[in-house]
């Protein structure tokens, strides 16, 4: 499969898909209103919306699984292949209640792929590996996020699950298209409400608030796959609605403090108390807040996780998408494989979310992708002479969760330090493609934020 260098909205299934809306046949689920004064659980409410029978979804097919007994760590597992199924979008801070989907028929992606010659499945090679489960009920829905005790070894059991083979060069690649293919602008015909009916459309910004991601659904309905969109800004790879929200849940995840820079920025959050000092509990309350992306990755998570009980979830994501995969995917332990993510732990840390030495890093099937040249990757992309600071982002943390996968252009082929390295097309062709796997290892010795104090 090749990528062409074209604009990206050239490139994206839904962009054409909307220009021959037409011809498609999109499955659209009737308007539900709930009765007056009746309260339902915003989760419970998705529930109900997917059983419905006005809803037309997709028929679960049979699922072929494997017992733990059978298999062991490492073994090499059947292939999975993958294709285009739903997209989601769930509205942030302008629209905290939206929640819109649209489902692919098997006939859509048919034409979507002739009309661009390209395939649209995905061919991942498998292997099994261990990770963690609560043992606590309550967690298996919830997670291992414990903001009012800790977590400690007794809480979880091993287990062993399939997951994607991250020593498979193809397998590396297969990911890294699909998360290219996330950075779309979809048109609103195709999408309907999952909360609810909402009276908007591309006009009033609905698609410029909020999260979106695709999920790729293996024919039997074992395995699926959810990419998260990433970071849209134009210097960081393609522009796009929901550019504004993606900068201030960047700023709130990966800086110091708020983003609070010096006193030229405009912080995101007001928990600075001058100077380097920052107020711990305060950072902590604005980066689980409701409208940060972290939670409504998390109901996006739930809602795929209703619809397909049985499968094994997988997460991906680039960027910022990134980042949001890896901290769910510490959050449910499920196997998770980013691209170029900022370093994540300052955010997991702040969420309460398990860390060595409570656990190891190698029991959990989480893989950071990344390269020596992308200064976010690396967290080198801060300070007044850097792109990113010119830009308004304020990337200030670099240490990274799980195991990090890092490839070496700087190295090996003289590239230079530079943010449009950043960019997943340039990832994909200058270096997926042309590289072997590194040895996925645990970071080192990473400390964040050394100037700062937190009280």
């Amino acid at each position: 499969m090749k990528l062409l260098r074209l604009p990206l909205h050239l490139l994206s299934i839904f962009h054409i898909l909307a220009i021959a809306s037409p011809l498609l046949s999109y499955t659209h689920a009737h308007p539900f209103a709930f009765s007056q004064g009746q309260e339902h659980s915003e989760k419970s409410e998705i529930q109900f919306l997917l059983q419905s029978p006005d809803t037309q979804q997709i028929p679960l097919g049979a699922r072929q699984s494997h017992s733990k007994n059978d298999i062991f760590a490492g073994q090499k597992l059947p292939d999975q292949k993958l294709t285009l199924r739903h997209l989601l979008h769930h509205g942030g801070h302008r629209y905290p209640k939206l929640f819109r989907r649209m489902d692919l028929q098997p006939a859509d992606v048919a034409l979507a792929e002739q009309l661009t010659g390209e395939s649209l499945a995905f061919q991942l090679k498998v292997t099994a590996s261990s990770t963690l489960k609560p043992r606590d009920q309550t967690y298996r829905s919830q997670g291992f996020r414990s903001p009012g005790s800790s977590i400690g070894p007794g809480s979880w059991t091993k287990e062993i699950i399939a997951a994607p083979d991250v020593t498979d060069k193809e397998t590396i690649i297969q990911l890294g298209m699909m998360n290219y293919n996330s950075y779309t602008e979809v048109a609103s015909p195709g999408w309907y409400d999952l909360g609810g009916h909402w009276s908007v459309n591309s006009t009033f910004g609905w698609e410029e608030d909020g999260l979106r991601g695709h999920v790729f659904v293996s024919a039997d309905n074992s395995t699926l796959i959810i990419a998260i969109k990433g970071t849209s800004a134009a210097l960081l790879g393609g522009g796009g609605g929901t550019s504004a929200r993606d900068k201030i849940n960047d700023n709130l995840l990966f800086s110091c403090c708020c983003a609070k820079v010096d006193r030229t920025w405009r912080p995101v959050c007001d928990c600075n108390t001058g100077g380097y000092q920052c107020d711990q509990r305060c950072v902590e309350n604005s980066v689980s807040s409701d409208d940060v992306y972290y939670n409504i990755a998390m109901l996006l998570l739930w809602t795929v996780q209703d619809e397909y009980p049985e499968a094994n979830v997988w997460l991906t994501g680039h960027s910022l998408g990134g980042g949001l995969a890896a901290l769910l995917g510490l959050t449910f332990a499920v196997p998770t494989v980013t691209f170029e993510a900022p370093g994540d732990r300052l955010a997991a840390q702040r969420l309460h979310l398990p860390m060595p030495p409570a656990i190891d890093w190698d029991d959990l099937p989480l893989y950071h992708v990344g390269h020596t040249a992308d200064p976010i990757f690396l967290g080198v992309c801060n300070g007044p002479s850097s792109a990113c600071y010119y830009s308004g982002f304020a990337m200030e943390s670099k240490c990274h969760t799980g195991r990090m996968c890092v490839y070496d252009p700087v190295k090996e082929d003289n590239w230079k330090v530079d943010i449009r390295t950043h960019r997943l097309f340039d990832t994909i062709e200058g270096v997926l493609k042309l590289k072997d796997v590194p040895p996925c290892k645990v970071e080192k010795k990473c400390v964040d934020c050394e100037m700062w104090s937190y009280t």
